[in-house]
């Protein structure tokens, strides 16, 4: 009895830890997103220059979570969260001191390290959490991304309208400090259960191939789609990309498992998450400029995060429900019900005047729908992974998602910089609304891709 006490509490503890670094990550992203139009002023650049403020976190992010997925399996998950809370932090305090874009972007790449952290926790969870309890425990961690937003959406645009953008990253640092000193003491001493070493080629063919995707998009914004850096970069993006699955097949410890992915169900929740984060993430860049610009509701920043603040609390609770649903319901009716959720939050943009109240609705709706599909695929990824990789598994899960949080800002910016204002804003929503559809179609078949 007395060990089993003691396992649950070394467990609550680890939950928390692993909780507290997610919300962390997930606050400073959320803080700073009501400051892209004064940073877009601030620096005097193009709005889709300024969309890559978001992509240049989920670039990294997507970049090394694989390697750092094996990596935790390797050497020990404590070693690799240690590591990148540490770089993490770095990012952090150099935003607050940033004095022009390109050191901002070089800022945000090191905060982009933080992002590897969750499919560690991920994996830690299913690993140390005893099995009865290991759906609740996700839900638990996806929960906290909403947390994170909601903390992060509450206080950055109080900041940001009476101290300044800078002050958001400041204020973030000593919470970075505490949680690295923590997790020194909480984190499970464990060696790693693989052999091996991290695929550096792999990667660089890897980062090569997303770089170049998003470097096309901004240009596209910039002087159109018959520019031929365009076609350059846009050629060099799918030939790295050729090359990095022609390699992953070759080596003896692939960054990524090809015969996994390949089987069920991974194809399904592959597509599945992409799509979500996608769309997620054009609506988070847009939403800034539908509610502070003069196209939009003409607003002061705080109101930013005022509107966005009921999503956030939607996507905190949505989360943990959807883990006890599917303990007792089994996946398909949740996600149908997420998927639902999307098409609807989006399609009542076309539906009734823009409003406070249209823009809070929108937000939540969404926001319930995408905690509800990405909290399910973590469970169904880290559910069917061979022994021994689940931090693999989760960590390519979440590639594909930063890959979608990555694209989804800039394609946003392209539509801003090209079309004018209201223009700008329905583009942006009939692209969403086209994604949902095809999440929603995906959904309706899901219990066939299931092994």
């Amino acid at each position: 009895m007395i060990t089993l006490m003691f396992g649950l509490q070394r467990y609550h503890h680890l939950l928390i830890l692993l909780g507290f670094i997610i919300a962390t990550v997930m606050a400073t992203e959320a803080m700073i997103i009501a400051a892209f139009p004064a940073i877009e002023s601030e620096f005097g650049v193009a709005s889709v220059i300024t969309a890559w403020i978001l992509p240049t976190v989920m670039l990294v992010g997507a970049v090394i979570l694989l390697a750092v997925g094996s990596l935790g399996d390797i050497i020990g998950k404590r070693r690799v969260i240690l590591i990148c809370l540490l770089i993490y932090g770095a990012g952090v305090f150099l935003g607050a001191y940033a004095p022009d874009m390109l050191t901002l972007l070089l800022s945000r790449m090191l905060q982009g390290v933080g992002l590897a952290v969750a499919p560690l926790a991920y994996a830690l969870v299913a690993e140390e959490t005893p099995p009865e309890w290991v759906s609740t425990g996700i839900g638990v961690l996806a929960a906290t991304y909403g947390a994170g937003s909601f903390l992060g959406i509450m206080t950055g645009a109080f900041i940001i309208e009476h101290i300044g953008w800078r002050a958001c990253f400041l204020v973030m640092t000593p919470f970075v400090i505490a949680l690295i000193i923590s997790a020194w003491f909480i984190l499970p001493k464990k060696k790693g259960v693989l052999k091996g070493k991290i695929d550096l080629a792999g990667m660089a063919l890897f980062a090569a191939s997303i770089l170049f995707g998003m470097l096309a998009l901004t240009q596209m914004g910039l002087a159109g789609i018959r520019h031929p850096f365009v076609w350059i970069c846009l050629s060099i993006s799918i030939i790295s990309l050729i090359l990095f699955l022609r390699h992953e097949k070759r080596v003896a410890l692939p960054l990524l498992d090809i015969g996994m992915i390949r089987e069920a169900p991974f194809p399904a929740i592959t597509i599945n998450a992409f799509l979500v984060v996608f769309s997620f993430f054009i609506l988070l860049q847009v939403m800034p400029y539908l509610i502070a610009s003069p196209a939009g509701l003409a607003l002061a920043i705080v109101y930013v995060g005022i509107l966005l603040m009921p999503g956030s609390l939607t996507d905190m609770v949505s989360g943990p429900l959807a883990g006890y649903i599917v303990g007792k319901k089994g996946v398909v009716l949740p996600f149908v019900f997420g998927s639902v959720a999307l098409l609807v939050g989006c399609g009542i943009f076309f539906l009734f005047p823009l409003t406070p109240l249209l823009v809070v609705c929108i937000w939540m709706i969404f926001s319930a729908g995408m905690s509800i599909l990405l909290t399910i695929d973590n469970m169904i990824a880290v559910a069917s992974a061979p022994p021994g990789q689940t931090a693999t598994a989760s960590a390519f899960l979440h590639t594909i998602q930063s890959i979608g949080g990555a694209i989804g800002p800039i394609v946003a910016g392209a539509a801003l910089t090209i079309y004018p204002g209201e223009e700008a804003f329905s583009v942006i929503f009939l692209i969403v609304l086209g994604v949902t559809a095809i999440i929603l179609f995906q959904s309706v078949g899901i219990r066939r891709h299931l092994p």
